[in-house]
């Protein structure tokens, strides 16, 4: 049996329920969580991790000897790639614990299938979507379009419905990307990426799900999943 933890904000309920739906077959895993505090206003744009609070909770997860910790959050892409390799890297030191995060396991994933033009979809207002395109084209991608619903409240972008995604997706495809992000860890996109891949033609991402997968692919049962969370975590 293989275990891993994953670190989340305590106002995120996302995070657990699509974890645990990914994994609920995998008879070879077992995840858990770990919280830190947050809650309220999310969408200020910060320079760095809060260290004490991140490292706080990886301290929780190494208390019950998990193979692995992820950081399932989105921040990296504002605070740049190489802030959440830091992170991994301090984990690793502290705890002696290997880590990944969702923004390693998304990159990845892009890189591993090509893809270069991305268009997001985010609960974001314009300002935080701004540093994520910065974010991300500095790690040498083509952010082609990206769409905020303009919240921000953390515990807020959990309740977006499913037909406003859908109709975001819809409207950042038509500027033509290789693959369309549901970008904050918070978002209930992960179980719509399928049936949009078959609408769009295009691979559809969830930051949560590639996070999952980025975990599981780090302890050799990336082959794990099913089709239902999107061809590229296959």
């Amino acid at each position: 049996m293989k275990s891993f933890g994953t670190i989340t904000p305590s106002s995120n309920i996302i995070v657990e329920r699509v974890t645990l739906a990914m994994t609920r077959d995998i008879a070879t895993v077992s995840p858990h969580f770990a919280r830190f505090g947050f809650a309220g206003p999310s969408d200020t744009v910060v320079e760095d991790y809060h260290w004490p609070s991140m490292l706080g909770a990886a301290q929780l997860l190494a208390d019950a000897h998990v193979d692995l910790i992820c950081w399932n959050g989105s921040k990296g892409g504002e605070l740049g790639f190489d802030r959440d390799r830091v992170l991994c890297r301090r984990i690793e030191d502290q705890f002696g614990i290997p880590a990944v995060t969702s923004v390693l396991a998304l990159d990845g994933l892009l890189s591993a299938n090509g893809v270069k033009r991305i268009a997001f979809v985010t609960p974001f207002r314009q300002e935080v979507n701004d540093k994520i395109v910065r974010g991300w084209s500095a790690a040498g991608y083509d952010c082609v379009a990206n769409l905020g619903a303009g919240l921000t409240n953390n515990f807020s972008y959990s309740t977006m419905a499913p037909e406003t995604l859908t109709a975001m997706a819809r409207e950042v495809a038509k500027a033509k990307p290789d693959a369309i992000l549901f970008y904050c860890t918070n978002l209930p996109g992960a179980g719509l990426c399928t049936t949009l891949e078959a609408e769009l033609d295009l691979p559809v991402l969830d930051s949560v799900s590639a996070g999952v997968w980025g975990a599981l692919s780090a302890l050799g049962l990336g082959g794990s999943l099913s089709a239902k969370w999107g061809r590229l975590l296959l």
